[in-house]
């Protein structure tokens, strides 16, 4: 299962390690000519470091001491740093500054005080209700920004323990210096335009009655022509293939004026109408198309037929980088999924047809939910019944990605993949909202 899971993430690795070695070389102050990377640089190696560690430790294969380090981990840590870490008493937990725990929660600052010749970052990391001070120091050798040492209460690896340690205080409450990112999504508005705005409680709900949207509401890429709301009802129509969330110009998006503070879950409940079997349904957090975290419930085709899928996609511009990083997970239902082992299969191949038949009778419930620094998706079916199965509720959740930086506010929309060609696609929704979370 880890290798599955790595071999997932690879892609990912690369991209987020291209986005520092971008930031690196596009430094031309007088701090790169020195071989300390910016700050900005800087900033994208820890946030990077704890989005592969958060991605990982679901996997049980997160970085701690005694045993090898994976190479997920590799493309920020100079070799010497990777020795000791791998040559340590087992068990201890370098991101958490425990041998026991996960992150729950980070942020991170510049130190108050700089050494000559590296840049150190300090972060407080919450973890099973406690809160550590950890510290990174940085060098910039061949145009790599790389972390040479982490340290913490009592603890350190890596080079120069003794002159970096002492520049940073253990007790986290008496740290000082500006805030550079932040482990709660939402709180930090690098590279997001136009920020959060205004706060959104997390007892919102919309039925959608009447025959207008409520005032909080806006739609890009307004389309008239492509929906109406109605007696509790958006009715939507795509077509054309040329709107999801990672297109630019996209018509009909159904963005709320507000951001959502904390862990929530953000629901968005309908039918939907499969008609070209390159089709779905995005919903949560967007700011545009370089910068947005969702939920996809989409059907596509292949050459056995159409599929159901659900995906988490994360997608953000790093600054010093040109393009977005993007980060998913893709779960197909119908091929060692939930639903069904094969949809290739003759039998199967009926069943998965049904099965899409009924969603535009049944419908679906997608939801996007964010606990602390990861979030997840998550659609709730009520399937219809076929052979010896009863039918009934069925509930899948992807895997979780984590996001540290602000990314838009809450949207939904109907959208297709551009095979759809003129096909036309329909959905209709009746219910949105946010809530805090029950589990």
């Amino acid at each position: 299962m880890i290798r599955q899971f790595i071999r997932k993430a690879s892609l990912l690795i690369r991209m987020l390690f291209a986005a520092v070695l971008v930031a690196a070389m596009s430094t031309t102050g007088a701090g790169a000519q020195n071989g300390v990377p910016d700050e900005t640089t800087a900033r994208s190696v820890v946030l990077s470091l704890y989005t592969i560690h958060s991605m990982m430790e679901q996997q049980g294969a997160g970085l701690q001491t005694g045993g090898h380090v994976m190479t997920s981990f590799r493309a920020f840590l100079a070799p010497e740093l990777i020795d000791e870490i791998s040559g340590g008493e087992g068990g201890f937990r370098p991101l958490v500054g425990a041998s026991e725990g996960s992150v729950d929660d980070f942020k991170l600052r510049m130190a108050a005080d700089q050494p000559s010749g590296r840049i150190v970052i300090d972060a407080e990391v919450e973890s099973g209700g406690q809160v550590r001070q950890i510290s990174f120091a940085l060098s910039q050798a061949s145009g790599r920004p790389l972390i040479t040492q982490i340290w913490g209460d009592g603890w350190s690896f890596g080079s120069g323990s003794t002159g970096a340690a002492q520049l940073s205080p253990g007790n986290p409450s008496q740290t000082s210096g500006k805030q550079v990112g932040r482990g709660q999504a939402g709180s930090d508005t690098s590279g997001s335009g136009d920020g959060a705005g205004a706060i959104l409680s997390q007892s919102f709900q919309d039925d959608f009655d009447g025959d207008a949207l409520g005032p909080r509401w806006e739609v890009i890429g307004e389309d008239l022509e492509k929906f109406v709301v109605e007696g509790g009802v958006i009715y939507q129509i795509a077509t054309g293939g040329q709107d999801d969330f990672r297109k630019e110009n996209s018509k009909n998006i159904f963005r709320l004026n507000g951001t959502p503070e904390g862990d929530f879950d953000m629901t968005l409940k309908g039918v939907l109408e499969a008609k070209t079997g390159r089709e779905g349904i995005w919903l949560g957090l967007y700011e545009d198309s370089s910068n947005f975290l969702a939920a996809n419930l989409y059907v596509n085709t292949s050459g056995c037929g159409k599929y159901l899928s659900l995906r988490i996609v994360n997608r953000q511009l790093l600054q010093g980088a040109e393009k977005p990083l993007t980060s998913e997970f893709d779960d197909n239902l119908f091929d060692k999924g939930p639903v069904l082992s094969s949809y290739c299969d003759a039998g199967n191949r009926e069943i998965g047809d049904v099965i899409l038949e009924h969603l535009s009778k049944s419908g679906f419930s997608l939801t996007l939910s964010r606990r602390g620094i990861l979030s997840f998706a998550r659609v709730d079916l009520d399937l219809p019944a076929f052979g010896d199965y009863p039918g009934g509720p069925l509930t899948a959740t992807t895997h979780r990605v984590a996001r540290t930086t602000y990314a838009g506010k809450p949207a939904f929309m109907l959208g297709q993949f551009q095979r759809a060609g003129k096909g036309e696609t329909v959905a209709q929704f009746d219910h949105f909202s946010i809530s805090a979370p029950r589990d």
